[in-house]
């Protein structure tokens, strides 16, 4: 009879089953059964857990079957009143894929390790989302493989959650084979007497021991108590361990949330960022709401995710952390708000202490808007200075762009917010010249909205205001256009081109008389501003001017007094790059009437004109693989140069041989780094702004526009590469460049057909520049480039130039003398005189080359 009346009972359970899975689907639905055969007393209880997983669509049905043994008395006899808690385990259980635990989980481990007594997170990524957990009494968890098959072998504690690592812990073994690991005091306690929480087994039985301890770094001790403190003196660690990983304390354990009443959907332990919350009211209110949370037991409440964005942006901290409790996604993104995440509305309202919570939360630090933005540009452009502090501490990236290219450092310089840029630019992280869509740099969005301080302190960090916009503007060209002339002065004290032209060929002065800014114009005219100068429409500023307005008297006054003066000035070509260069290079005569050099062809990049078995193999190159910014020892490229030479700004450091230069191999197209590593200098190109004027008494020079601080790469001696060979037969051998190579034939670069700037270089006999050896997208060791490098401080307006060497002027000392005008020349016509007379005899070369042992190439003669 007891037979028929378990038959009876299963197929009940069968039937149930069958409506339960026809039920329309609907998402999530768990459902428990707990299922008794047979009836014993209390004290006579041994309890078998056999957990049966089905699944159908989008329903979950856990079939927990608990089956007792002996003495049967009727169904009035069994005394469920007595059980606390049931003992079970769904170790070797799987959960089908949740979208909200999954992004909480950011594709790493969410398993919590117990290693002698210290808790430390698995970083490990994850390869399959199927969830687990060793109870219902603990979250679901994405693990990772490893873990994953440490849950299977019962090494995670039911308890608590925690995989039982390293240190001393409870086994239970019911099989010879199988083993349950377990904390002492997480053990199931049924009627004072405790059970395995794996599988019921007599807790008795279970034998302590104690595993070898892992290797790991985690700090934070761990203490298990006898007895679990009360939720109402538990509260969140607003603190974090240190080095790697995420570190939690025994507060953070994780409760059942089935005693509180509420669903946590997976979010009992938040992930916590790398910082710690500051103390003082903002971490005081959110304590006093994480008590509030633990004592005042709120009623279940249900709420649209879409609360929460304007909850957080509303400062509502209370309503957060009960949607927060509740399961609501803390990267929900909102769709009528340009997709914003509530961390965005909260940091640009300012409330830091959201912003904590929903970070623990597992929102995305840098989760991006529709239109590209992150959380730190919200706090930047309004302002919020202690939320930009709090979001890079916890680890916010600070060189992300919105959808027009602008950084968090553009947003606050074009809003004034002069505390922000000093600090984003004292954390030595972000770029002072970084340049947006528009070729904006933070200088020029300052100078354009009148924010006077704010330019002072970018000037002072160090800020280019001579970079070009995509139009060409230079800083002074936004100066004149928004008519402020305190800027406009500050700008021409730093040395800033006043006779820069735009892609339009408007000057300063042309924007300045078009915009009606008198003072501006003023201001230009005394430093010296061509009034005749022409923009590409053929209008003069006086012409861009209105009629018979202030600023027409002035220019005409200015015109009428230039055409009486005898002196004149003339700037024969805007760019003698023609653009392919990313600075313009002008060329200015006010000596005589010689014109601008055109005898050659502009060339950015060697060239050849005859074959050249240059290896360019990729397969050939060495490069690195590093994750890093290829500045540590490790970097392949910067071991085979002996070290990395650049330092953050990318000038050379202190300790760089300057007498005999290292070849330098910067990273190549092989190399994993990224594109803007530390160790790529010269193959970003010319960045210093030069000119190429006519000198009183040494042809054409070269002189900087704008001050160049020591071991600052200048520009690259470019032409056309020829063997030795063809130097020897090459009539004009002035521009010949040696490349020195020690073995095979040597090669050479000659700059007289095709060439760049660097041609026009003069010979100094105290030289500003030495030339380097680099190779970039080949190494063929017999075709280094030559790289120019500033040996000391150059002022704005300085000639530059470097030392030619001794062989060169063995050769042409016979036609003409060094007029460089130092007080220490070797060349003049006075030294070589005395050179000539102390030597009786000489050997006499027909064609002289530069000597690139002491830093060699030739002069624009």
């Amino acid at each position: 009879e007891r037979d028929e009346e378990k038959a009876r009972k299963s197929e009940h359970l069968v039937a149930f089953f069958s409506l339960v899975c026809s039920l329309s689907k609907k998402k999530n639905i768990y459902i428990y059964i707990y299922f008794f055969f047979g009836c014993v007393r209390s004290n006579s209880l041994r309890n078998f857990v056999f957990p049966i997983c089905v699944v159908k669509g989008n329903i979950r049905v856990d079939l927990l079957i608990f089956c007792t043994l002996g003495l049967s008395n009727g169904p009035e006899a069994m005394e469920v009143d007595g059980l606390q808690e049931v003992p079970l385990c769904s170790c070797r259980m799987e959960t089908p894929k949740s979208r909200e635990i999954t992004t909480l989980a950011n594709n790493q481990c969410m398993a919590t390790e117990s290693v002698d007594n210290e808790l430390g997170r698995c970083t490990n990524s994850v390869v399959k989302y199927e969830l687990m957990r060793p109870s219902n009494k603990v979250q679901l968890l994405v693990l990772c493989e490893d873990h994953r098959g440490r849950m299977v072998k019962h090494q995670c504690c039911p308890g608590c959650g925690y995989f039982c690592t390293a240190g001393t812990f409870m086994e239970c073994q019911p099989e010879s084979s199988i083993s349950h690991r377990f904390h002492k005091n997480c053990a199931s306690q049924v009627n004072d007497t405790s059970y395995c929480p794996h599988c019921g087994e007599d807790a008795s039985k279970a034998k302590e021991v104690t595993i070898a301890k892992a290797d790991t770094t985690s700090t934070v001790s761990l203490t298990y108590e006898q007895q679990k403190p009360a939720a109402v003196e538990g509260r969140a660690d607003t603190t974090t361990g240190s080095v790697t990983g995420t570190r939690l304390s025994e507060e953070d354990k994780p409760e059942s949330s089935a005693a509180e009443g509420f669903d946590l959907a997976g979010s009992s332990v938040f992930p916590k960022p790398t910082t710690s919350l500051t103390q003082g009211p903002v971490k005081e209110t959110l304590e006093s709401a994480l008590i509030a949370l633990d004592s005042e037991k709120p009623k279940k409440l249900r709420f649209h995710p879409k609360q929460l964005y304007f909850s957080a942006r509303q400062g509502e901290l209370q309503k957060v952390l009960l949607m927060l409790v509740d399961g609501i996604d803390p990267n929900f993104k909102m769709e009528h708000q340009s997709k914003r995440t509530p961390l965005h509305a909260a940091a640009e309202s300012g409330h830091v202490d959201i912003c904590h919570m929903l970070i623990q939360a597992g929102a995305n630090i840098d989760s991006c808007s529709e239109d590209q933005r992150t959380p730190l540009m919200e706090a930047a452009e309004n302002n919020h200075l202690e939320t930009v502090k709090y979001l890079i501490k916890a680890g916010a990236l600070v060189d992300p762009k919105d959808a027009e290219g602008s950084t968090c450092l553009h947003l606050a310089a074009k809003k004034g917010h002069y505390d922000v840029v000093q600090y984003l630019l004292s954390i030595g992280k972000m770029d002072v010249n970084c340049q947006d869509d528009g070729g904006w740099t933070p200088m020029i969005w300052a100078t354009e909205y009148k924010h006077i301080e704010l330019v002072k302190l970018l000037l002072a960090k160090g800020s280019d205001i001579n970079i070009r916009d995509n139009e060409e503007n230079i800083c002074l060209h936004w100066a004149a256009f928004s008519g402020c002339v305190d800027i406009a002065e500050i700008l021409l004290a730093a040395k800033c081109d006043l006779h820069a032209v735009n892609i339009h060929g408007d000057s300063p002065l042309h924007i300045a008389a078009r915009e009606n800014r008198y003072e501006c114009v003023v201001l230009f005219l005394s430093r010296g501003s061509d009034v005749t100068l022409k923009n590409k429409e053929g209008e003069t500023p006086l012409q861009c001017s209105s009629l018979n307005s202030q600023v027409w008297v002035a220019l005409q006054m200015n015109k009428t007094l230039r055409e009486s003066s005898t002196e004149k000035k003339i700037c024969k070509v805007e760019d003698i790059a023609r653009g392919y260069e990313r600075i313009p290079i002008p060329c200015v005569n006010s000596v005589d009437s010689e014109p601008c050099p055109s005898n050659y062809k502009y060339v950015s990049q060697n060239c050849v004109t005859s074959p050249m078995d240059i290896d360019r193999n990729i397969t050939h190159l060495q490069y690195c693989v590093c994750i890093d910014d290829c500045s540590s020892s490790n970097c392949m490229c910067g071991q085979l140069s002996m070290r990395c030479w650049y330092d953050k700004d990318g000038r050379l450091l202190p300790e760089f041989n300057m007498a005999e230069p290292p070849l330098i191999f910067e990273c190549n197209h092989a190399c994993s780094c990224w594109r803007t590593c530390r160790n790529r200098v010269v193959q970003n190109g010319l960045r210093t702004r030069l000119q190429l004027y006519r000198t009183q008494k040494m042809g054409w020079g070269v002189r900087t526009m704008q001050d160049i601080p020591l071991g600052t790469f200048v520009c690259e001696y470019v032409g056309e590469l020829i063997s030795d060979s063809e130097a020897d037969v090459r009539e004009e051998d002035s521009y010949l460049f040696d490349l020195d190579n020690k073995d095979g034939e040597v090669y050479c670069i000659d700059a007289r057909f095709y060439g760049n700037i660097s041609r026009f270089i003069n010979h100094l006999c105290e030289p500003n520049l030495i030339p380097v050896r680099v190779f970039m997208s080949h190494q063929d060791l017999r075709f280094p480039r030559i790289a120019f490098f500033s040996t000391r401080h150059i002022e704005a307006g300085e000639e530059i130039g470097f030392d030619y060497g001794d062989r060169f002027w063995d050769i042409k000392g016979k036609f003409f003398s060094c007029q460089c005008g130092s007080p220490k020349c070797k060349h003049s016509s006075s030294a070589l005189a005395q050179r000539q007379a102390s030597t009786s005899s000489q050997d006499t070369q027909e064609n002289g080359l530069p000597d690139t042992s002491s830093a060699t190439a030739a002069g624009p003669f």
